[in-house]
């Protein structure tokens, strides 16, 4: 995971993209115990009230949890939640899309010219 200093996208918002990806990827399992607040902030050089957010966000999302003086880990579930998820939103999109004149087929077409995300 990456944090982009220079992007005009929040930080918080980055780790929390960047958490859920991984998670969705298979390098964050089930279970798995992620950084502290102040590791994590150290490794992505961020303040660690940046790093708090962006747990608090992922624990209210259910795909995290935090173990009182234990620590914080990967809720214990398959991809099924952020599958749903991605489903909501793409639904949103296509909403929008149709309300503004945008064919499917045009969708489709930006989707191909995205490609994989790196």
């Amino acid at each position: 995971m990456q944090i982009d200093h220079s992007s005009g996208y929040p930080y918080y918002a980055q780790l929390v993209a960047g958490i859920k990806q991984d998670i969705a990827h298979g390098v964050l399992g089930s279970g798995e115990q992620l950084p502290s607040v102040r590791a994590m902030a150290r490794r992505h050089l961020l303040n660690p009230n940046t790093v708090s957010k962006a747990y608090k966000q992922l624990e209210a999302q259910h795909v995290i949890q935090t173990v009182p003086g234990k620590g914080t880990y990967v809720n214990v579930s398959d991809s099924t939640v952020l599958r749903q998820e991605v489903h909501e939103k793409l639904a949103q999109i296509v909403k929008l899309a149709y309300q503004s004149g945008v064919s499917i087929t045009e969708l489709h077409g930006w989707l191909d010219q995205m490609g994989e995300p790196v």
